[in-house]
Parts: structure tokens; sequence; C-alpha cells
């Protein structure tokens, strides 16, 4: 009996190291967990810059180390350093490297100020090698997502720059081209008036075509005056347009009967065709005669004489495709993407084209008001067609 409480004795003396070394192990992770889980615990605080992350992080690391009593820390970012207190360069280092997306940009470092007993690193530990590692790496992660938040900031703070800019900018053309119209239509209201009396007066006489010049020209003026208002209007997303059931069938062949004397005065016929029974559409009369009328003359501008122009109504599933062809000279491909541009004219050269070039830009304004779109097709020597839709009207 005496002999087995002896075994007994000498087996747990035996442990008595090993039990240490396992607490002071445990003591040791325990150290580098509370380092890791404050390290994340500082990131996820919101309304924490950067620079209090990376000085945080060096203040964590002491006491995570072996002997923080001798420890400290520094991280080197580029230009930018972030020290503990009492930070001094040692002969006894520990360093990792802080990479962001994929390239170097800077150091984390562990210094003793002491020299202390060899162990797995010098004097350091070997899982304080892995906890150095995980804190460079976590590191690196959180300043490319910095980063990457401050070029989002920088790229949207850029941008509501532009964006008041241009808005001040357009305010400002809206407000000068509201001036001017004014400033054109005022004698122009009176010119109108004056214009017609006159052609009333001269009725039968030699000055009832001079007099019948005047009021056209200032005719012609007061419309364009009002399209390019409306175009004004449109690029800002003032312009609106009243919606209602049309019967486009009948709605496009009065149009051709009305505009037919003047199309003919040109040298050329107008033809409309129909495929399909064509339903109601939803449009603003007013509005889709104006993108007629605008469409028709263009055609009649470049179409060769003795040529037809074509308005042709396609039934397409729920909306109407309509289209203008004229059989004159085409347009180059390279041109055809300026078409709907405020103030583009097919040639500068051609005396025929004139105007504000502002027809097809107001025309595609008022379409896509509409709810649809317009394109064009075209070939150099047989002529051009512009199409736009129209929704098909529904009962509610």
């Amino acid at each position: 009996m005496a002999n087995l409480r002896e075994a007994n004795q000498r087996v747990n003396v035996s442990h008595i190291p090993s039990i240490r070394e396992a607490d002071r192990d445990l003591v040791e992770r325990v150290k580098e967990l509370n380092c890791l889980y404050g390290f994340s615990r500082m990131q996820e605080t919101r309304g924490v810059s950067l620079e209090q992350i990376l000085q945080g992080l060096v203040e964590l690391i002491p006491p995570a180390w072996q002997y923080p009593e001798v420890t400290c820390a520094r991280v080197k970012l580029r230009n930018r350093q972030f020290t503990t207190k009492d930070f001094r360069e040692t002969e006894w280092k520990q360093s990792e490297a802080v990479h962001v997306k994929g390239k170097r940009f800077g150091t984390l470092e562990v210094f003793y100020l002491e020299s202390r007993p060899e162990c797995d690193e010098g004097p350091f530990l070997r899982e304080e090698r892995s906890l150095l590692h995980a804190l460079a790496e976590r590191l690196g992660r959180i300043i490319e997502h910095r980063l990457a938040e401050e070029n989002v900031q920088t790229l949207y703070e850029r941008e509501k720059e532009l964006r008041e800019r241009i808005q001040r900018e357009m305010q400002g053309r809206v407000d000068f081209t509201r001036k001017m119209i004014h400033e054109l239509k005022t004698p122009l209201t009176s010119l109108m008036a004056t214009s017609q009396l006159l052609l009333d007066e001269t009725k039968g006489t030699r000055l009832e075509k001079l007099a019948g010049y005047v009021w056209e020209g200032a005719d012609s003026l007061n419309k364009r005056i009002e399209e390019l208002h409306d175009v004004i209007r449109g690029e800002i997303g003032k312009l609106e347009v009243e919606l209602e059931p049309v019967d486009i069938g009948n709605f496009l062949g009065a149009l051709a009967d009305e505009m037919a004397p003047s199309i003919r005065q040109q040298g050329m016929s107008v033809e409309v065709e129909f495929q399909g029974a064509l339903p109601q559409v939803q449009a603003d009369p007013e509005r889709i005669r104006q993108i007629m009328f605008n469409l028709v003359n263009n055609a009649c501008k470049y179409a060769r004489q003795g040529n037809k122009i074509t308005i042709r109504a396609t039934a397409r599933r729920a909306s109407v495709v309509v289209e203008v062809r004229d059989y004159g000279p085409g347009i180059p491909p390279r041109k055809q993407r300026e078409l709907f541009k405020p103030g583009y004219q097919l040639s500068r050269h051609d005396a025929k084209s004139g105007g504000l070039g502002i027809g097809l830009a107001l025309c595609n304004i008022l379409v896509e008001l509409h709810g649809g779109r317009m394109w064009l097709r075209s070939r150099v020597g047989k002529g051009s067609s512009f199409f736009f839709t129209l929704r098909a009207f529904r009962n509610k």
C-alpha cells in the first residue's frame, strides 16, 4: 500500500511541468484570440476611420505577445506609419508584408525592446508568426475595402458636382432660350397680325402675292421658334403630351390629303399604305401631326423630283409602326447616328437643307414621350425610311 502511494506521488510530480506548459500555452492562445477578436470588433464599428483602425491594431499587438512589457509594434504604409508610444527599432524583430490587390502595400512589424530567451523564431513563438500573418492578411483586405469605398465616394462627389454643374448650365440655357423666344415672339406676333391684315386688304390686287409671302415667312418663323422651344423643354423633361385614342388609319389618310397639294407643288406625290387591320393608338393628335409634317417635309427636301413619298402603317403586336419613305439619295451610315441630335443637318453644303436642324430631334423626343421609339433605314442611292412606333389603345 505504501509503495502504491509513492508511485502515485511520483506520477503526479512528473506531470507538473507539462501542466504548467499547457496552462501557459492556453494563456498565450487566449491572448491571440483576444487580439483577433478586438481587431474584428474595431473594423466593424461604424464611423471608425482607417487611421483609427491602424492605430488601434498596433496597440492590440503588445498584449497578445509572450512578453507584452517589452513589445512594441508599427504599421508602415507607403508614406505613413502608426506606432505604439514606446516604439523603437531593435534587433529582435518580426515582420509581415501587407498586400493590397496582390501588390505589397506596407509592412506590419513587431519588436522586442529587450533580449528574451530563444524560442521558435529568435525570441518569438511560432504561433506569434501565425498571428502576425493573419493580422497582416486581414489588414490588407480592410485597406482594400476602405480604399474602394473612398474611391466610390470620390467618384460620387465628382459625379454630383458634374450633375449640379450640368443642371445649372441647362437651367441657364433654358432661361436664355425663354428670354430669346420672348424677345422674338413679341415683334413676331405683331408682324403676323399685320401681315394677315395686309393680306386681307390686298386681296384681288397685285400686292396680294407679296403680302402672302410676308405672312408665310412670319408663320414659318413662328413655327421654328415653337419647335426650338419644344426641343429645349423636351431635353429637360418639361414637355408633355395629352394621350387619347386615335384611329391612326383615318388620321394618316386625312393628313396625306392635307399635305398632297404642297407635295405636288414640289414635283412629287404621296401614297398611303396600310398593312393589316390597324388598331386605335394612344396618341396626342397635334403632336403626331407635328411628327408627320416634319418627316414628310424632310422627305420632300431630299427626295428627287418625280418620285413619290410613301406613308405606310403596319400593325405589329401591341403597336403600330408608321413609316415615311422617300426615294432620294439616301444617307451614308456614318451620318445616320447623328441625325436625331439637335442642330445636325445632313449636308451643310446643300442649299436645300437650311433650317435649324431640330426637326428630327424634336420628332424623336415626341415619339419617346408617346412611349415609342424612332429609327431609320437608308441605303445610298436607294432612299431613306424613317420609322416610329405608337402603342395600341387598350380599354381599361
